[in-house]
C-alpha cells in the first residue's frame, strides 16, 4: 500500500489491535510449516489442493493446538482442530 493517510490510518488500527492482545502473534514457525506441509501432501493425495494462506492458518493452528474461528469452515474441515464459524452461534 503507497504511504499516505489510509496507510497510517491502517497501520495506527493494526498497532491498537495488537495492544489489546499483548502483541501475541502466532507465528508461521518452523513447526507450523512442517505441519502445513503434511497437510499440503494430504490434500494433494485426496485431490483437494487448497489455497496456500488457508494452508498456513491451518498449519499454526495445528502446531499451537489451537481451534479456529472463521467464515469459511469448508477450507478446514479436514484439519484435527475445533473450526467454528462464529457468525453461526
Amino acid at each position: 500500500m503507497p504511504a499516505g493517510k489510509r496507510q497510517a490510518r491502517l497501520s495506527e488500527v493494526f498497532e491498537r489491535i495488537l495492544d489489546g492482545i499483548g502483541q501475541r502473534v502466532a507465528v508461521f514457525d518452523d513447526e507450523a510449516a512442517r505441519l502445513a506441509a503434511n497437510l499440503t501432501a494430504f490434500r494433494r493425495k485426496n485431490g483437494r489442493v487448497g489455497e496456500l494462506r488457508d494452508t498456513m492458518i491451518a498449519g499454526i493452528v495445528l502446531a499451537h493446538r489451537a481451534g479456529l474461528a472463521t467464515r469459511n469452515t469448508a477450507h478446514f474441515r479436514d484439519i484435527s482442530a475445533t473450526v467454528i464459524n462464529p457468525w453461526d452461534a
